[in-house]
């Protein structure tokens, strides 16, 4: 077997164990995005908890605040109905006016606060909602990815060995240049060619289509590691393209 079979071997084997491994990884990767969704989730949950607990605080306040308005009034009622004077009684109303209009603002705000503590709280159920179901896709993702990784477990592990011992084969420069390749082009670090025109020996990479040498032609059919010289692909021939090639090289 020429180093061009080999390397084709070694490729053929791992394009299959990508294949495998790429439908593992799609569902890994849509796992990792519900995964994803659902801390965003729980992290806009904890958001709203926190504004909840902050607007409750502010209304605690508030109603505090209004408590000592209402203690200071009747007190102040109280004082107004035993002035001795009527200069003590006008100065004890302005003050009790002066703390309804500061009641009448605190209280504003207050009934603003529950209206923020009311949408929150209708928020905050929208958002367990949303959280259980985006539980439920994620569950159902991770049995999927499961499934598919025990379903594959045992054939990677066969290609994997394959592929090792295939590679023991070929010359380690080349095997790194071919996951070079595999890196940067995947399914296109090896292509094979098609034949534009078989009398005048014309022929193109399969892979960029760009027409080729009749030099490299040549290299193809007597065996050669060869490359495009314009995508820079590993180039081989499958059987029936050399077949129909070979009467013409014979000629």
């Amino acid at each position: 077997m020429n180093e061009t079979k080999k390397l084709l071997a070694v490729f053929q084997t791992e394009q299959k164990l990508r294949g495998l491994q790429s439908r593992l990884g799609a569902a890994e990767r849509f796992l990792n995005e519900q995964e994803r969704q659902l801390n965003a989730l729980g992290e806009q949950h904890g958001s709203f908890e926190s504004q909840l607990r902050q607007i409750q605080s502010s209304t605690k306040e508030n109603e505090d605040e209004m408590a000592r308005i209402d203690e200071r009034m009747e007190k102040l009622r109280e004082e107004m109905n035993n002035a001795r004077t009527n200069k003590e009684y006008q100065a004890f109303l302005v003050e009790v006016n002066g703390l309804k209009i500061e009641r009448g603002r605190v209280e504003e705000e207050v009934l603003g606060l529950l209206e923020q503590a009311d949408a929150i709280k209708t928020e905050l159920e929208q958002s367990v909602a949303s959280q259980e179901e985006r539980t439920k896709v994620r569950d159902v993702a991770k049995q999927d990815r499961d499934t598919r990784h025990s379903e594959i477990k045992d054939r990677v592990k066969e290609l994997e060995a394959e592929r090792d011992q295939l590679a023991g084969e070929v010359n380690p420069k080349i095997l790194s240049e071919l996951q070079r390749l595999l890196d940067e082009r995947d399914e296109d670090a090896m292509a094979g060619i098609e034949i534009i025109d078989k009398k005048r020996h014309e022929i193109s990479c399969a892979s960029c289509m760009m027409t080729l040498p009749i030099e490299l032609l040549s290299r193809l059919l007597s065996g050669d590691l060869t490359s495009c010289s314009n995508c820079g692909c590993f180039l081989y021939l499958d059987e029936d393209t050399a077949a129909a090639l070979q009467p013409t090289a014979k000629r």
